[in-house]
């Protein structure tokens, strides 16, 4: 007997769902995770077992089929769709930032090549700050490994995509433990304090919170630092209304200014700040589409 259960998903349009599945084929941190041609295939862990689930267009937005290991009950099925909404990001509103991208003359261009283009962020912010530790001073395939090995230890499977754990997965390991499937002393030490940290943490809670609060709690957490906090504030959250990095010499920051030399030309990093504070609390969703141009749009420049 098929557990299968099938909602809507609804859009806050424009939304344009090709482009979605277009930034997942090529989002590093999940090569390899998930299917899509034409339609989502992928995974996720919810009360203890993987949930399997396809998304796919219909005339209302968006379908979403669940394939879990035992049924589910209407709380649980409700806790997916709206974890699966938020990481499609099915229900920004893009026209205030619409608005003002259409002022800046440069930018112009970008809005109309990405039009309807709703960034996905990760299916969890717990996912998004072991992939922040993962990464640090570390190449991408050996991140993607080390994220892969904590999957096919405690989180499962679907289909061959794997599911990332939640923090319960993991919550009775040791940081020796997470060594062992982790063999770097700093990271598996990091990585031990995320997990503990985000134990019975709720998305909505960190979402609703003031932007300062949730941003000294991360830097509270041993191995989160100020691109950490930012990269899951912006890609864990959807928290847009702040980029600025103190660091001079920051990642992010050279990141952003190679993004935006295709559309502005070369800018100091004050003018690149002078840029983006023009864009207020939507400043985020600037900085999204400038360094996700190059993977939407094949003939212009790379901003990775």
């Amino acid at each position: 007997m098929s557990r299968a259960v099938s909602v809507v998903l609804p859009v806050t349009p424009p939304f344009d769902f090709q482009k979605t599945l277009t930034f997942l084929t090529g989002f590093p941190p999940m090569q390899g995770e998930q299917g899509t041609g034409g339609e989502l295939r992928k995974a996720t862990r919810l009360d203890g077992q993987t949930v399997g689930f396809v998304v796919r267009r219909n005339t209302e937005g968006l379908n979403l089929t669940l394939h879990p290991e035992r049924p589910l009950d209407g709380a649980q099925v409700r806790a997916l769709r709206d974890r699966i909404a938020f990481f499609l990001a099915t229900d920004v509103d893009l026209a205030p930032f619409s608005a003002l991208a259409d002022r800046d003359e440069a930018f112009r261009p970008v809005l109309k090549e990405l039009h309807g283009f709703h960034q996905p962020r990760f299916l969890t912010p717990f996912e998004v700050a072991c992939w922040a530790i993962l990464t640090q001073r570390q190449p991408l395939a050996q991140a993607r490994h080390m994220k892969l090995a904590l999957a096919v230890a405690h989180g499962g499977a679907w289909e061959d995509h794997p599911a990332f754990p939640e923090p319960a997965d993991l919550a009775d390991l040791s940081e020796s433990d997470v060594h062992a499937l982790v063999p770097n002393e700093r990271k598996s030490r990091a990585l031990h304090a995320v997990t503990q940290a985000f134990q019975g943490v709720r998305t909505a809670d960190l979402v609703a919170a003031p932007y300062d609060e949730v941003r000294n709690w991360l830097l509270g957490i041993h191995g989160i630092g100020e691109w950490s906090a930012l990269f899951i504030l912006l890609r864990g959250l959807g928290r847009v209304e702040r980029l600025r990095v103190a660091a001079p010499d920051s990642a992010f920051l050279q990141e952003l200014r190679r993004a935006a030399r295709p559309v502005y030309g070369d800018l100091t990093p004050q003018e690149l700040w002078t840029l983006a504070d023009r864009y207020g609390d939507q400043q985020g969703h600037w900085a999204i589409y400038l360094r996700s141009r190059s993977a939407l749009i094949p003939h212009q420049e790379s901003a990775a």
